[in-house]
């Protein structure tokens, strides 16, 4: 039964050559457009994991107003790491 599926899906490869062409080429884009995707997210998912501490990192953010501008910034004061341990 199988044997006879796949000698049914060659010729109608063979037949219509545009069309299968172009689901065919569609598949491969979508599947490597998916995998892709997952490489990325389990890229970003693994950040940092290579430290045994991993789960106690911590992002240390200043919100600021600065001449009527607010400012979110990932940059403190080196003297604030010391503080944060310290209280």
């Amino acid at each position: 039964m199988l044997k006879n599926y796949l000698k049914i899906a060659v010729r109608n490869i063979f037949k219509y050559k545009a069309y299968s062409l172009i689901n065919i080429l569609g598949l491969a884009i979508g599947i490597a457009a998916c995998i892709m995707i997952m490489l990325y997210v389990n890229e970003e998912l693994s950040y940092d994991k290579f430290n045994k501490n991993y789960e106690q990192i911590y992002r240390v953010q200043a919100d600021a107003k600065i001449e009527g501008r607010e400012l979110n910034m990932a940059l403190t004061p080196p003297p604030l790491g010391a503080a944060l341990v310290r209280d």
